[in-house]
């Protein structure tokens, strides 16, 4: 590798990109919804695939407000093909909590990672794409150009390879250089047969022309990840992986909500009864202790009803959900939150719940047939 200035490296990406970058209709606009909806569909699903859903997709939905409310069955409908349908309902979901604040769409990972269903990834991306934030926007086509570029240590932690990718963000350019980076592994820098001699970086690539280097590299983050159901499409192996169970009480025409104590993790948003299950634990008696320490009731029995999972950022969540009868279910007090309330399915589906939920917020919409 030869030594060059500082942003000698970004230059020559973004030279190589003017000159053979693809031209991909979500890189035409700067709308956060179109964005967001790209970002989501290419999650598990090829470029190729993605191209003509996503014009059948927004010639349906144009905007934020026409998802928001649209009912279950158009929108699976509009879906169908393109596998993973719970995509679909967590990018409604999105677009409903954004139109309930005011349809204002954040503009910062931050911000988009408060909605329900947006994991880091797609965070970055849409505040990448859509605003020019200059952050960090790693895929696996990226995370396997900065390990053979710079010889990344293997394996390679997210981490690791999200700092290392946000400190060579350009910031003049951030949208054009990270969808140069995007081009550049999908096309050039591939998993199986990189064409090194048609790679911009090739005279400062530690892997040039290696192909046991290259072999061990084809996705740098397998070994430090996993696939996940819900949220991105990856987490890490190291991360704290936290079980919950959860009690949705049905008694009367209502359901038990309570809100999260202000200073709690995600404080103040709304919460079925439940918490984190003891290693070994059964979900049952996990149910029963919660219920009693958070309402002072006795579980009568419990059913399950969904598995669902999320991704933090600092902790990965698998909420296991039952159907639970209680004993004097009106007896219920808030022992361990600020507020309990009874509501409607219509209220219940309302309400400012945290991101995790998303799946069973969904769900609950189809059964009651709330569109």
């Amino acid at each position: 590798m030869k030594p060059a200035p500082r942003g000698a490296a970004q230059a020559e990406l973004l030279a190589w990109y003017a000159a053979v970058g693809r031209d991909l209709p979500w890189r035409r606009t700067r709308d956060p919804y179109r964005v967001l909806v790209s970002e989501v569909m290419l999650q598990q699903t090829q470029v190729e695939r993605v191209l003509p859903f996503y014009r059948r997709f927004l010639e349906l939905f144009p905007d934020a407000a026409a998802l928001a409310a649209a009912d279950a069955d158009t929108l699976h409908r509009a879906w169908k093909g393109l596998g993973y349908p719970s995509r679909a309902d967590r990018l409604q979901a999105a677009c409903r909590a954004v139109l309930a604040r005011g349809g204002a769409w954040p503009d910062t990972p931050e911000g988009l990672a408060e909605l329900p269903g947006i994991g880091p990834y797609t965070s970055g991306a849409v505040a990448c794409f859509a605003s020019g934030r200059a952050v960090a926007v790693v895929d696996t086509n990226v995370a396997r150009v900065y390990a053979r570029r710079d010889a990344l240590p293997r394996p390679l932690p997210r981490e690791r390879i999200w700092a290392h990718a946000g400190a060579e963000v350009d910031r003049t350019e951030p949208i054009a250089y990270t969808n140069a980076l995007m081009d550049l592994g999908a096309t050039v820098c591939t998993a199986r047969a990189p064409r090194c001699g048609d790679c911009p970086w090739r005279d400062r690539c530690a892997s040039a022309n290696d192909a046991l280097i290259h072999a061990a590299t084809a996705n740098p983050l397998k070994v430090a990840a996993a696939k996940i159901a819900y949220g991105d499409a990856v987490t890490d192996r190291a991360k704290p992986r936290l079980h919950i169970v959860l009690a949705l009480v049905h008694h009367d025409g209502r359901y038990l909500v309570t809100r999260r104590k202000a200073a709690a993790h995600c404080g103040g948003k709304w919460e079925l009864p439940g918490g984190k299950r003891a290693k070994g634990e059964p979900d049952r008696v996990a149910l029963a202790r919660e219920l009693k320490e958070e309402l002072g009731v006795e579980l009568l029995a419990a059913r399950p009803l969904v598995d669902f999972s999320h991704d933090y950022g600092d902790r990965y969540l698998t909420l296991h959900c039952y159907r639970c009868r209680l004993f004097a279910p009106e007896s219920a007090r808030p022992l361990a939150a600020d507020d309990l309330r009874w509501v409607t399915p219509a209220e219940f589906v309302a309400l400012d719940f945290p991101a995790a939920n998303a799946p069973l917020i969904a769900r609950l919409r189809r059964y009651h047939r709330l569109g």
